[in-house]
C-alpha cells in the first residue's frame, strides 16, 4: 500500500521589493530570500521601484534564491517591471496587475499563484493587495514574525496567508442581491455559480426559483424552492398542478406583471396585463359557463343565441370541429351570452384603450414605449373588474409569496 504523502501543489510567487527599513536585527533581502525558501515557488517575479536601493535589493534577492525557484525576468533585456512612482497607489496597482496577468500565463494545472505584498511602501503593499483582488488571485501571503525596531527580525520569518474566497463571496453576494432586486434573477444565479458555501447555494437556488417562477415554469421553480423552503415549494406545486384557466394561475400571471412594472419593464408588464385580460375572459367562461379548452364548436354554439352573427363567424372559422378563441373573441362570446362581466369590460373604454396600447409596443406590432402611469392605470382597472366578477382570482393577485431578498 502506498502511504506516500501527496506533494503540495507548486506555486508561482510575486513579491514587491522596497528599500528596506534597517534595524539591528533585520535584513530585508535575507528576509525575502527566507520567504522564498519557505514557499519554494517554481517561478517568482520581483517588483521593485525605480529607486537604486530598491533595484539593488531585488538583485540580491534574485541572486540568493534557493535552488528550485527560478527567477522570471520581465523581458530578456529588462529583469524587473519597475514602479516609477512608488507613492502613487494607482500606478502601483496598474504595474502589479500587469505582472499578475503575465504570471497567470505561466500557471500549470494544479498550481496556484500567490502575491506577497509585505515589502515596499505602504502604497505598494496596498496596491499589490488591490491588484490581487482585482485579478481574483486566490491567496495573498504576508511575511510576519518577531519584530524589533518596527520590522520583522531576520530568521523569525513565517507566512500568514489571507484567503480571498470570503472577500469574493461577500462581493458577489452583494452583486447578486442587487441583480435580484432588479429582477435579473438568472444573472444573479450566474454570479454565484461555483461557490460551495451554504449561503451562496441557498441564494443561487432562490434566484433560480424566481427565474423559473417569473417564466411561469412552476414545476421547475418548485424543484428549486424545495432546497430552501417547503412552504414555497408547496405553493409553487399548487400552481403547477392548477388548471391553466384557474383563478390561481390568473392571479399569479397578474402578479408577475406587477413585478415587471416594479422593475420598470412597462412594455412587458403591459403585455402580461393584456394576456391576463384574455385569461380572465376564459376563466370566466370556465367558471361561470363550464366552457373549457379545447373549444368545440358544438359546445360554443349551445351557449350562443340561435342565428347570432358570432355563431356564423365561429362556424366559418372552425377547423375540425374546434375554434380558436382570441382575446377579442372570448370577450365577444361572453358579451353575446349576456355575461355581466363582459358588459362591465366593454363599458370601460379606458381599460380597453390601455390594453390595446400593447399592440403599439414591441410586444405587438410597433415600437412605442409605455410609461408607469399607463401600466398602473391598466392594472387598477383590471383589479376593479376582477374584484367584482372573479374575486377568487383577485384574491390570488399578490406577490406576498415571492422572496424579496436572497437571504
Amino acid at each position: 500500500m502506498n502511504t506516500a504523502a501527496t506533494p503540495a501543489p507548486m506555486t508561482l510567487l510575486i513579491l514587491t521589493v522596497g528599500t528596506g527599513t534597517r534595524g539591528d536585527h533585520s535584513n530585508l533581502a535575507q528576509g525575502l530570500v527566507n520567504t522564498l525558501r519557505q514557499l519554494q515557488p517554481r517561478l517568482f517575479w520581483l517588483v521593485p521601484s525605480v529607486s537604486p536601493d530598491s533595484v539593488a535589493l531585488a538583485e540580491i534577492v534574485r541572486d540568493g534564491a534557493p535552488a528550485g525557484s527560478t527567477f522570471q525576468p520581465w523581458s530578456p533585456a529588462q529583469p524587473f517591471l519597475h514602479i516609477k512612482h512608488h507613492d502613487d497607489l494607482f500606478e502601483c496597482r496598474t504595474v502589479l496587475r500587469e505582472v499578475i496577468c503575465a504570471a497567470r500565463q505561466q500557471l500549470r494545472p494544479g498550481e496556484r499563484l500567490l502575491v506577497n505584498p509585505t515589502s515596499g511602501t505602504k502604497q505598494m503593499s496596498v496596491a499589490a493587495t488591490l491588484a490581487a483582488l482585482d485579478e481574483e488571485i486566490g491567496e495573498i501571503v504576508f511575511t510576519v514574525g518577531e519584530r524589533a525596531d518596527g520590522v520583522v527580525k531576520t530568521g523569525t520569518e513565517r507566512l500568514a496567508s489571507f484567503s480571498t474566497s470570503q472577500f469574493f463571496l461577500e462581493r458577489d453576494l452583494r452583486t447578486a442581491a442587487e441583480l435580484f432586486a432588479a429582477g435579473a434573477f438568472f444573472a444573479a444565479a450566474r454570479v454565484l455559480k461555483g461557490y460551495p458555501d451554504t449561503e451562496a447555494l441557498r441564494a443561487r437556488e432562490t434566484a433560480l426559483c424566481l427565474h423559473e417562477w417569473q417564466r411561469m415554469n412552476y414545476a421547475k421553480a418548485a424543484s428549486h424552492a424545495a432546497k430552501f423552503s417547503e412552504a414555497l415549494r408547496a405553493h409553487l406545486r399548487h400552481l403547477a398542478d392548477a388548471d391553466e384557466f384557474s383563478p390561481s394561475r390568473l392571479g399569479d400571471l397578474l402578479a408577475s406583471a406587477d413585478e415587471l412594472a416594479r422593475w420598470g419593464d412597462h412594455e412587458e408588464a403591459l403585455a402580461r396585463y393584456y394576456r391576463a385580460a384574455e385569461q380572465a375572459a376564459k376563466v370566466r367562461l370556465a367558471e361561470a359557463h363550464a366552457l373549457r379548452p379545447p373549444y368545440r364548436l358544438d359546445a360554443v354554439l349551445q351557449l350562443l343565441p340561435a342565428g347570432c352573427r358570432l355563431a356564423d363567424d365561429f362556424r366559418r372559422k372552425a377547423r375540425q370541429g374546434r375554434i380558436l378563441l382570441t382575446a377579442q373573441a372570448a370577450w365577444e362570446l361572453l358579451d353575446c351570452i349576456q355575461d355581466p362581466m363582459a358588459a362591465a369590460y366593454f363599458d370601460d373604454p379606458p381599460l380597453q384603450q390601455g390594453l390595446n396600447r400593447r399592440n403599439e409596443t414591441m410586444y405587438g406590432h410597433g415600437q412605442s414605449p409605455v410609461d408607469a402611469e399607463q401600466t398602473h392605470a391598466v392594472a387598477s382597472r383590471l383589479r376593479a373588474l376582477l374584484r367584482q366578477y372573479l374575486p377568487a382570482a383577485e384574491a390570488c393577485w399578490n406577490t406576498r409569496h415571492r422572496p424579496r431578498t436572497l437571504r
